[in-house]
């Protein structure tokens, strides 16, 4: 216990003026406290009851003696006498009030001054326990907001022990070693895509290439690249950019791979919906397989669910931009400090009604074959 307890800080009122000064009632604290052990008789203060309180005891009949004597004055231009108080006089007794509310003098215990509330504001004493016995530190006048510190005060540790928790605001990044892994993976699928479009362009004149709709598989290929390349961007955080530029880089994500991945499914269902529109119609079953199939229908299908997407992704940018917005998490707390808390924050892009706009374009590839089909018979119709 007595571990314990070494070294707390306590407060108590100052019942005592520490300081040599002459007060209204023409005493210093010292010759005050001389006349009062003068009238015990020689009794130990100590198993006198109230001995320590009798500062306050005397400043308060001062205060009540001069704040009748302040009275005196406003009540006779009233046409009253304090000879005339009573419980029920309202009068007299805000007048009263009034009076010891405005006291202020400087008393054996200290300033005597009174709040709003009627409270003594007096000087509160600091005091530290220090090898078993307490010591003064310090001071604190409210009345005048003054704080008088000795600094002989003494801590275990470094320093004082925090009066609060210190929460700590700490930002949390993508792994870059992550960050890195996937990007590796990321530029493999680029480069194997630009393979296969090497590849389609170099052999275009080959009779099988041809026939498997070469620009379109372009299409898909560049579309997967795009995609891909969507990886960079979205790796990118605070660590990587400042605050200002966040908005570019999640308008750049939402682009990228929103066009990429309508670029690549677009090409490649159109393909294979064209496909089954020529091979499954049993009347005219052997009269589309003679049909060449003409490219700009697909090309045209392509562009446009593309036009489509396009025009989507610029509304959601007009009406509701993607900005940086910043989650919190739960606090930490860390094992090697007890008075600090981790507040993890998250940087990441957001929009007023993101909810909506993410939840409308599944819809648009889900009614993707009906758009397709109508536009593949309206390109029939055409013809």
């Amino acid at each position: 216990m007595t571990e314990a307890v070494e070294g707390h800080v306590t407060t108590e009122i100052v019942m005592l003026n520490p300081e040599t000064v002459r007060g209204v009632s023409n005493m210093t604290s010292q010759e005050f406290i001389a006349a009062l052990m003068s009238r015990l008789g020689g009794k130990n203060p100590e198993e006198t009851g109230g001995f320590q309180e009798a500062p306050l005891a005397y400043d308060a009949v001062w205060a009540l003696a001069l704040a009748l004597n302040k009275t005196v004055a406003p009540l006779k231009a009233k046409g009253r006498r304090l000879e005339d108080f009573n419980y029920n006089n309202h009068d007299i007794t805000s007048e009263i009030y009034r009076a010891l509310n405005t006291s202020s003098f400087e008393g054996v215990s200290g300033q005597v001054v009174f709040d709003a509330q009627g409270s003594r504001m007096a000087m509160t004493l600091i005091e530290q326990l220090q090898g078993g016995s307490y010591k003064k530190i310090g001071y604190y006048d409210s009345s005048q907001k003054n704080l008088s510190w000795f600094g002989n005060d003494v801590w275990i540790g470094a320093g004082p022990p925090a009066d609060r928790t210190v929460v700590i605001e700490e930002y949390r990044f993508l792994s870059q070693k992550l960050f890195a892994a996937v990007s590796v993976f990321a530029g493999l699928g680029i480069l194997f895509g630009i393979v296969c479009l090497t590849f389609n362009i170099y052999n275009g004149n080959v009779r099988y290439i041809q026939n498997s709709q070469p620009y379109l598989n372009n299409m898909t290929a560049v579309g997967c690249m795009m995609a891909l390349a969507a990886v960079f961007p979205l790796g990118i955080d605070g660590h990587h950019v400042h605050r200002s530029q966040f908005p570019v880089v999640c308008q750049f994500r939402l682009w990228l791979l929103g066009l990429g991945f309508s670029l690549a499914y677009g090409s490649m269902f159109t393909k294979i919906w064209w496909v089954h529109t020529l091979f499954t119609k049993k009347d005219e079953k052997k009269e589309k397989k003679k049909q060449h199939l003409e490219p700009w229908k697909l090309y045209a299908t392509v562009g446009v669910l593309l036009a489509i997407d396009f025009l989507s992704l610029m509304i959601w940018q007009i009406v509701d931009p993607l900005h940086i917005t910043v989650e919190k998490f739960t606090k930490e707390a860390p094992k090697e400090d007890l008075d600090v808390l981790i507040q993890p924050l998250l940087e990441h892009c957001s929009s007023e009604k993101m909810n909506t706009w993410l939840g409308t374009r599944p819809l648009f590839f889900f009614f993707y074959p009906l758009i397709s089909q109508s536009f593949s018979l309206s390109c029939f119709a055409l013809l």
